[in-house]
């Protein structure tokens, strides 16, 4: 092998390798995380909204709450009247996502204190500040950012923290089931709220960090890779969930116990509460507690609760694909791709990597929407198309040294085919001769010869071989090699026919030409004209108007099959033109796809009949060149000019 050709092929191997480890590198330390977390987003999106449990129920502080009962905080007066509301209507728990860190009025915080120790079911959140949340293990908090005030927290029923963890993009989609506090475990308030719901204690929770959290025999959360929770929400804040309003459920609770005092029937009915798992937050305008999710540009952190606590119920959670897998998937990608690539041309090889790639995003939200199952799309996707991109520019680079090394070889080519033809025009006495061939690639099929049989008896041969480029010219060389073998024949038709005769019995190739022969004469002022399928001769004689054609009945091209060819004789005088061409001239196109045609090159010759023969030579060739415009030549344009001086 050649060395160069192993040096280039080791480059590029070791080129593909250091970009897969490096696609890898990206995968496994999860830096393209913010634009992997937009195809999460899109899967939500693209995802059929999920059941919600009908026993979950949003009590909603929102803005006709605010507008009702004045700025916030509000007073705990009401939080003790919407607990007593929620109590007597027979909920299962009542989980506040409202702090209640500070003393406040001491005869609201009074009514509160006996409101939650009369329930039984409330559940009172706190904030941890979180100083480490990287690694597998659980999150670790340095200290409690919002408390619960004792009055309060030893007559709850549970009491657990609410932190939401943001990703690298902002958005709030990771909740901790266990936060590191002092050496100590603490859960968050769902899973309180769930082991009570069960019928578990919050003992039989157990956690193996980045892989799952267990309550008893009833639960099993699977975790990512940093120990927390993806939140499976169900779909858009207002369209799911059932919604109640803070203030409407404590004038329903009034107008259920006073109806003579306020005159009003309840809004609510508040029996169909019972039963519920009621989360109580706020969602009033320009709430702090609210955060872009997949779904809303701004969710309310209860609504990521209710989110939790209704995928314990219904059993459906996310779970990401490990690190190791996701790489196995990029090895996986890349390796199919390079196989495509690698066997297919360009354009089939770029559509089947396209669908590969549709159809492994296909395939990835099918796992998300069916079985919750989350795997990497953007850096495979992304890598894949890289190394697609890398082997096509590769192939590129291999197929333009090809075709560097094939130009030089044509252009070698084109040299040896030129040295079978004429290089200079005979010096005949009373023959004014010119001859020129443009070849439409750097090989041609178009061919000519001139051949001094005496000092006053010239040949002239012209000749168009079917096909193009290097076959074409191959075969041309061995017509005009074949050809010299014999003009020493008294007749051009005999000439024709030896020629033939050889060619057939040497055939094969499946190609064929079609020739002119001339026998010009000088003593006796006739020449002897044979033709093989070639186009007809323009004769222009001094003193006559119009040209005329010579055509010849008989006559197919060489090569094919043996047979006979007819011969005229034709008289000769001084100022005479004889035009010799190949179908370059007649055929050539122009845009709007008119050929170029025999009678305007008749016509041309006819308009300029006084020219030497050179300058017919390039006149014609000129013009063609012109008629086809910025058309590319598509077959060789050969013209000979006779002239008799």
């Amino acid at each position: 092998m050649d060395l160069s050709k192993l040096k280039r092929k080791s480059l590029l191997y070791a080129g593909v390798f250091l970009i897969l480890l490096f696609a890898l590198s990206l995968s496994y330390f999860r830096v393209l995380d913010n634009y992997e977390l937009e195809t999460l987003d899109i899967r939500f999106r693209l995802r059929p909204q999920l059941p919600t449990d009908k026993n979950i129920a949003i009590i909603e502080i929102g803005d006709d709450t605010i507008d009702k009962l004045g700025k916030w905080p509000i007073s705990r007066r009401y939080h003790a009247t919407l607990v007593d509301a929620l109590t007597k209507s027979g909920v299962d728990a009542i989980v506040f996502d409202v702090f209640f860190s500070e003393e406040s009025n001491e005869e609201a915080d009074e009514r509160l204190e006996e409101a939650i120790k009369r329930s039984g079911k409330v559940y009172l959140p706190y904030v941890f500040n979180i100083a480490v949340k990287s690694g597998t293990d659980v999150p670790v908090a340095d200290r409690l950012q919002e408390k619960i005030i004792n009055r309060f927290k030893k007559f709850a029923k549970g009491t657990g923290f609410i932190n939401i963890i943001p990703d690298t993009d902002g958005k709030f989609r990771r909740v901790p089931p266990l936060i590191r506090y002092e050496r100590k475990l603490y859960p968050h308030v769902c899973f309180l709220v769930a082991a009570d719901y069960f019928g578990l204690k919050e003992s039989e929770m157990k956690i193996k960090p980045a892989r799952y959290v267990e309550l008893g025999d009833k639960l099993k959360v699977p975790l990512d890779s940093n120990s927390t929770i993806i939140t499976n929400f169900p779909g858009r804040w207002k369209d799911t969930f059932r919604h109640y309003s803070y203030i409407d459920i404590i004038d329903s609770y009034i107008s259920e116990r006073f109806p003579n005092l306020t005159g009003r029937k309840p809004i609510i009915d508040l029996k169909s509460l019972k039963g519920s798992v009621c989360f109580i937050g706020v969602t009033a305008t320009a709430t702090p507690d609210a955060h872009p999710s997949p779904f809303d540009s701004l969710y309310p952190g209860v609504g990521v609760h209710a989110s939790l606590f209704n995928s314990f119920l219904i059993h459906k959670f996310i779970q990401r694909a490990s690190r190791t897998i996701n790489i196995l998937i990029v090895i996986f990608l890349c390796f199919i791709t390079y196989l495509i690539s690698g066997g297919a041309r360009t354009l089939l090889g770029f559509l089947l990597v396209f669908l590969f790639i549709l159809g492994y995003a296909a395939l990835a939200v099918v796992l998300f929407v069916v079985w919750g199952l989350w795997i990497d799309i953007f850096c495979p996707v992304t890598t894949t198309l890289f190394l697609y991109l890398g082997i096509t520019f590769s192939k590129y680079i291999n197929e333009t040294q090809k075709i560097e090394i094939l130009e030089k070889e044509l252009s070698i080519a084109k040299k040896i085919q030129e040295s079978f033809l004429p290089k200079e025009n005979p010096k005949t006495p009373g023959i004014d001769l010119s001859a020129k061939m443009l070849t439409a690639l750097q090989v041609g099929g178009d061919l000519y010869d001139f051949t001094e049989i005496t000092d006053r008896k010239l040949g002239i041969m012209i000749g168009d071989v079917s096909g193009k480029g290097v076959p074409a010219a191959l075969y041309m060389a061995k017509v005009v090699s074949e050809f010299k073998s014999y003009t020493g024949e008294a007749l051009a038709s005999q000439t024709i026919l030896k020629l033939n005769e050889r060619l057939c019995r040497e055939g094969g190739s499946g190609l064929f030409v079609t020739l002119s022969y001339l026998m010009f004469n000088m003593d006796t002022g006739f020449l002897n004209y044979s033709s093989g399928g070639h186009l007809p001769m323009i004769v222009v004689k001094e003193g006559v108007p119009e040209p005329h054609l010579v055509d010849l009945k008989d006559g197919m091209p060489l090569g094919l099959f043996e047979g006979t060819f007819s011969e005229e004789k034709i008289k000769f005088e001084k100022g005479d033109i004889f035009i010799l061409y190949t179908d370059g001239v007649t055929e050539a196109m122009n845009p709007k796809k008119e050929m170029f045609g025999q009678e305007r090159l008749v016509n041309l010759v006819k308009n300029n009949r006084s020219l030497k023969s050179e300058e017919m030579v390039n006149l014609i060739q000129d013009e063609v060149r012109k008629f086809e415009g910025k058309q590319k030549q598509h077959d060789d344009i050969t013209v000979i000019t006779v002239r008799v001086v």
